[in-house]
């Protein structure tokens, strides 16, 4: 019996060192996240919904469809209280939900099958996939709420199909609500779960009015959001023209490649985990399809088939031979074993709170901002072009910027400039040779460019901006703002104050001896 108390005690400190690995400061430092907060805090001061970008070269012109709303109302108020430990509050609840969710995913599936609900590999697993999910996509962004929102509605929806309890129609309902207001552009996809659902119940002819209407209440209650459909059909949005594609999360998966290794070795186990898990059960057979399709499409789609991989793992542990009487004491109750996540997370709260994290001044432009924002006027928010990805962080800290974080606002026609590419564009595209028409276009007061910049480009453009204002760990600031005794002085009038930089004639622009405009790339048509 001694031994036995022993064993449930180490393997309950065994849990909450496992939560003690996930560090909490791999949480955060996402470049969403520093818009998001912005975006929210604005909401909040103003209180409105916002249905256009803020703080851009555009002013408030370019629409945007509001589809994360509710993750920013709450991240924006968790900085302003408490700073980043504050958005690993959030983290923490997450993570919490999240782990208790893939568990029950694991024990519905084995009930589905007519197995023992409980089986003593279930948690091991659930931690694991937890732990991977934590450090690749837990970074201060909406997929933190709507992944276990997902998994539940997902738990809710079998139960239901199972069981018929209204508890459980009401589940549904309540989490569809959620996803659409949370993060509004992962909708579709449990409204396709809903789709299967309804699907394998006319196939058992068990299909009847009841059922039909829980399945439309799902539907049609994911309406209420402040973007309404279009924010439900958000993915053909971004996915417009492929410019999704030049963002790396977006990119086809390259599983030969070694940083792909885990999605390679999960996407093999899916493999074998599926002559046990089918079971010529029609449900389990599209959800397989739908699970396989959004694993091998991308990075950000693959977080699916990390999502459900304990729904079909659970069937392939029955044939795993285990003593049992051996492993009893990894049995947990539900109350222990919420007491030990509970703990573990608590600890890593404690941590950094104690030890509160720092923006990395290399990934992002903090001292080359504080340059900026120490030359602008108080009340005053600077233009500043910066590459895409650090762009949400020059908002943050109180700059006008040419893309933020969104792609809808910014490939608008109304967002279209020089070289004929719209703002999104111009910001990946822009930091090359390209960048002295952008800037004599665009005419921000200060470009900062990433010290990975190629030495021939810096060169190139030193000659064309003239010496950097300030050097940092990120990068370089140029600026090109001209005061009023220059301008007089050069007499040039506002309008044409980047010429004498660019190597343009004064008013007309037209290229100054010497200046070769560069050849523009042209994309194929869609």
């Amino acid at each position: 019996m001694t031994t036995f108390i022993r064993s449930k005690w180490l393997y309950g400190l065994i849990i909450i060192a496992i939560l003690l690995l996930m560090i909490p400061k791999y949480s955060y430092n996402d470049p969403d996240t520093f818009w998001h907060i912005e975006v929210g805090r604005y909401m909040l001061e103003h209180g409105q919904i916002l249905h256009y970008a803020i703080h851009t070269f555009y002013g408030d012109k370019l629409p945007y469809v509001p589809h994360e709303f509710g993750f920013q109302l709450i991240v924006a108020p968790l900085y302003a209280a408490f700073g980043w430990p504050g958005i690993y509050l959030l983290t923490a609840v997450c993570l919490f939900f999240l782990i208790l969710g893939l568990l029950r995913l694991g024990k519905v599936s084995r009930k589905e099958l007519g197995f023992e609900e409980e089986h003593l590999l279930l948690l091991p697993f659930a931690l694991l996939i937890s732990a991977w999910i934590y450090y690749s996509y837990f970074k201060g962004r909406p997929q933190m709420i709507s992944s276990w929102m997902i998994v539940w509605f997902f738990v809710c929806l079998r139960e239901y199909q199972h069981s018929a309890r209204l508890k459980y129609a009401a589940g549904m309902i309540a989490l569809s609500l959620a996803i659409a207001n949370f993060h509004a552009g992962v909708w579709l996809v449990i409204a396709v779960f809903t789709g299967m659902a309804l699907l394998e119940s006319w196939i058992a002819k068990l299909l009847d009015l009841r059922k039909v209407a829980v399945f439309a209440s799902v539907w049609l209650i994911g309406l209420l959001n402040p973007g309404g459909w279009k924010a439900l059909l958000y993915i053909l949005t971004v996915t417009k023209n492929d410019y999704n594609l030049l963002i790396n999360e977006w990119k086809p998966l390259r599983f030969n490649s070694l940083e792909n290794l885990p999605m390679m070795l999960l996407l093999l186990f899916f493999a074998c985990t599926l002559p046990y898990a089918l079971q010529r059960k029609p449900f389990r057979f599209f959800f397989m399809l739908g699970i396989l399709y959004l694993g091998v499409s991308n990075y950000k789609q693959n977080l699916f088939m990390w999502l459900f991989i304990p729904y079909f793992a659970a069937a392939l542990f029955e044939a795993i031979p285990l003593k049992t009487a051996r492993l009893h004491f990894l049995s947990l109750s539900q109350s222990a074993l919420r007491w030990l996540l509970a703990a573990g997370l608590l600890l890593n709260t404690a941590y950094i709170f104690a030890v509160p994290p720092e923006i990395s001044t290399r990934d992002y432009p903090v001292k080359e901002m504080d340059y900026i924002m120490q030359h602008t006027p108080a009340g005053t928010r600077p233009k500043v072009l910066a590459r895409y990805g650090s762009s949400g962080y020059v908002m943050f800290r109180g700059a006008d910027i040419l893309c933020d974080g969104r792609q809808d606002p910014f490939i608008t026609k109304a967002s279209v400039g020089t070289l004929g590419w719209n703002a999104f564009e111009r910001s990946m595209y822009g930091f090359s040779e390209y960048l002295p028409e952008i800037v004599n276009d665009d005419k921000p007061d200060y470009v900062i460019i990433g010290s990975e910049a190629s030495g021939k480009l810096i060169t190139e453009w030193n000659k064309t901006f003239g010496t950097p204002a300030f050097k940092g760990p990120y990068g370089s600031v140029y600026p090109f703002r001209i005061n009023s005794k220059k301008r007089a002085t050069r007499a040039a009038s506002p309008d044409c104050s980047l010429s004498f930089s660019l190597g343009l004639s004064s008013c007309g622009l037209a290229p100054s001896p010497g200046y070769t405009r560069p050849e523009v790339p042209m994309r194929s048509a869609k």
